[in-house]
């Protein structure tokens, strides 16, 4: 008896051609590399402008130089200039450590081809001295309140001198701002309490265990110490100018002592 053989017969396998995944990923693949060489190359994002706000002391062009200067630092062999590849975080660190002038620095897009650099400069109240071994010269620095030196000063007679032992950096804090507020403070109450008790200062030296000599533009000295009550140093010191001190006798002073308990102590030049 004959057998009946039946054959299947083979399914012609569709070119990948015309498989829609592959045209899906194709089209990706276009539209990624299209993207890439939009962010990278193309003028349409590229950073043609750096506004800079904020700035009185440092001039505005110095700051958008360091800026674009960073432009063109290979990212993978590809320059930094697109708005959208700054590297807004290392360009701030860099304008904080190139300007210690500057208490803050922000930058922002704004697109599609500016880059904005917002800054706060520090205020000087004051200036700082360190104190040199006789025959030395004293290095002096401008200090805002947070007791950061920010830039070389001389003195001058509109900012009070503080001097301690010590070595400045540039953006880094050198006096406690807490300890600069206190002796700020007791500046401030003096030059406004009027004759007799009145006087502006000139200087603070600052010792290494807590005493302060505070010096006037008149001459004479004020002897502090910072582990004591200020207020109550303050208050004595303003009693005994209104109530022991003669004005007349005021440039025959040497110094005053408000440092202990409830003493002061006077001493005139001899």
């Amino acid at each position: 008896m004959r057998k009946l053989l039946r054959f299947k017969r083979k399914k012609k396998r569709a070119s990948f051609l015309k498989r829609r995944l592959f045209w899906y990923a194709a089209g990706l693949l276009f539209l990624l590399t299209f993207l890439f060489w939009a962010v990278m190359f193309s003028s349409w994002l590229e950073i043609r402008e750096v506004k800079v706000q904020g700035t009185n002391e440092v001039a505005k062009e110095r700051i958008a130089a360091v800026v674009k200067e960073s432009f063109w630092r290979d990212f993978f062999g590809v320059p930094q200039n697109s708005i959208l590849l700054a590297n807004l975080p290392k360009l701030q660190a860099e304008l904080r450590e190139r300007f210690p002038a500057f208490s803050l620095v922000s930058l922002r897009r704004s697109l599609p081809h500016a880059l904005v650099v917002e800054v706060v400069e520090r205020q000087q109240v004051g200036t700082w001295c360190a104190r040199a071994q006789a025959g030395e010269d004293s290095p002096c620095f401008a200090v805002d309140r947070a007791g950061i030196p920010f830039a070389e000063a001389e003195q001058d007679a509109f900012f009070a001198v503080f001097s301690s032992w010590g070595t400045a950096v540039l953006g880094e804090e050198l006096l406690d701002p807490s300890l600069l507020s206190l002796l700020l403070g007791f500046q401030e109450k003096f030059e406004k309490a009027g004759e007799p008790a009145g006087f502006s200062v000139s200087a603070f030296e600052i010792g290494s265990q807590g005493q302060v000599e505070a010096r006037t533009a008149e001459g004479w000295k004020i002897l502090l110490d910072l582990a004591e009550s200020m207020e109550w140093q303050e208050t004595k010191l303003e009693l005994v100018l209104r109530q022991k001190i003669p004005p007349e006798r005021r440039e025959e002073l040497e110094y005053i002592d408000v440092r202990f308990g409830d003493q002061a102590y006077l001493k005139y030049l001899d």
